[in-house]
């Protein structure tokens, strides 16, 4: 692929109804009921929570576009204010689209185009089916289009997912307040502890339900598949998954969630009567024995346990300007291969700011935001001169999804990049390798800071593993070859 950019004045996301409903509606309403006189009663039809959305916006943040995908694969609400048609906003939208309905696994996606914009949709790969009709009161034509696996779309996508397998998960989990998730998480627990376990019809809630952190698993169609409660006195309870995803580590995720949290709220232990079934799966996950096994409901209980381990301090002596760590607890850049366990944000920082001082030839940073809490320093801004300055051949190259927030707000690493383009280089991210939210930096060849989700403060580091930075720079590499340049980026403003 060339480095060559298509240059937008647009910026695109994926949008959430709840969020981001306001604006979205108003686009529409101006497209549709204003401009195109639809009626409201036809425009508003209740199908918006279950969608996925998009929002286009100029580049001042101003909402400009916006499409949706219903679940059953049907594109719609394709909305592009008059001043900005004709840019590309249009197609951007739609291909967003297309390409989530291939991710979720659609064989197919269709649509009722306006007959005025068939040749528009015909140059996307979309083919009218049957005759013309009407829809609120404006001719349509209905048109389709067949959808390629992932896998078919880029073959370095396919050989970057097999070898980063620790990043996919075909499933999301996380924190959910009981009064909003009560009906879906009782809805689980009938299927999964009466219906399928046969247990007693008080196991679908108790009075502690509204005291106690709840976590809950998603598919990506967004269906619930799992789910796990702490109480504030560290008893887990309500472990659930779906019979269809009980291979799938789910349990194993959600224990672990469980487990940060009781690390965090700096809790002894945590404590579980479990099915004899889940005794092997709580084995697996640290927690042991703890006293005999009983009998309720007819099914075979035992107590467990898991005692939790305190934080791991020695972060707290990192140094945040590259200075020499404290002597007694020493990380070298390509000595040290102790695992780190990264749990906070300034846990991240401190590794990455002690890590990178130590690089002599390359530091990477692939990170979609490329957040102002973790990188966006004079200490780092620093380093990454003195490396880049260091000789011809050393190199620090980021990657990220979208460079309009830094762009418009400024960052240390942009500024430091347009002083020096020659050696310190940032590309975006091609959208057709933006499968994983991972955030990661390289130091050389030998050290390694990693988190799963860019935007939690969760994840691992070594000093000294050649085996993971060689993984993670393979799927560097592949991104940054198939990157885009943004003339914007190395605009020196003066």
């Amino acid at each position: 692929m060339s480095d060559a950019l298509e240059i937008r004045n647009f910026n695109l996301r994926e949008a959430t109804w709840t969020a981001d409903g306001r604006q979205l509606s108003n686009i529409r309403r101006v497209v549709f009921i204003i401009e195109q006189n639809v009626p409201q009663e036809e425009e508003w039809d209740g199908k918006d929570d279950d969608s996925w959305h998009w929002l286009a916006t100029d580049r001042e943040d101003v909402p400009i576009g916006t499409a949706r995908l219903l679940p059953d694969g049907q594109i719609g609400r394709m909305a592009v204010l008059e001043n900005h048609r004709g840019t590309g906003v249009g197609a951007a939208l739609l291909e967003a689209a297309v390409e989530k309905a291939r991710h979720l696994g659609m064989r197919n996606v269709f649509l009722n185009a306006q007959s005025h914009a068939l040749g528009f949709y015909e140059k996307l790969g979309f083919v009218s089916e049957g005759d013309e009709f009407d829809e609120a009161g404006i001719p349509h034509f209905r048109m389709t289009r067949t959808l390629a696996p992932p896998a078919d779309n880029i073959q370095r996508k396919t050989v970057v997912a097999s070898e980063l397998d620790m990043a996919m998960k075909p499933f999301d989990a996380g924190e959910v307040i009981w009064t909003e998730a009560a009906a879906t998480l009782r809805r689980m627990r009938r299927q999964v502890f009466l219906h399928e376990l046969g247990l007693a019809a008080d196991m679908e809630t108790d009075d502690e339900d509204e005291s106690c952190i709840h976590w809950l698993a998603e598919n990506q169609e967004g269906h619930a598949i799992g789910a796990l409660r702490l109480s504030s006195e560290g008893e887990l309870g309500y472990l659930m998954v779906s019979d269809d995803y009980r291979r799938a580590g789910i349990a194993k995720t959600l224990l672990e969630i469980a487990i940060q949290r009781a690390r965090r709220l700096q809790l002894p232990a945590l404590r579980m009567d479990a099915l004899a079934d889940s005794v092997p799966c709580l084995e697996a996950n640290g927690f042991v024995k703890a006293g005999k096994p009983h009998t309720a409901n007819d099914k075979a209980w035992q107590p467990m346990q898991r005692v939790i381990e305190p934080e791991d301090h020695e972060l707290t002596h990192l140094v945040a300007h590259g200075e020499s760590l404290n002597e007694e607890h020493p990380y070298l850049l390509g000595v040290t291969k102790q695992l780190l366990l990264l749990r906070s944000e300034s846990d991240f920082r401190n590794v990455i700011l002690d890590m990178c001082s130590q690089a002599r030839a390359s530091i990477r940073i692939y990170s979609p935001v490329l957040s102002h809490d973790l990188f966006d320093n004079s200490a780092l801004q620093q380093i990454c001169s003195r490396l880049g300055r260091r000789n011809k051949y050393t190199r620090v190259e980021i990657l990220v999804f979208d460079p309009h927030r830094i762009i418009k707000h400024g960052h240390a690493l942009l500024s430091i990049s347009r002083k020096l383009p020659s050696s310190i280089g940032i590309r975006i991210v091609d959208p057709e390798m933006r499968q994983l939210n991972h955030e990661f930096v390289l130091a050389d060849n030998n050290g390694f800071v990693y988190r799963q989700e860019h935007d939690t403060y969760e994840g691992t580091a070594s000093y000294a593993d050649v085996s993971e930075s060689n993984r993670l720079g393979r799927h560097f590499t592949a991104s940054w070859e198939s990157g885009l340049l943004d003339p914007n980026l190395r605009q020196l403003r003066i």
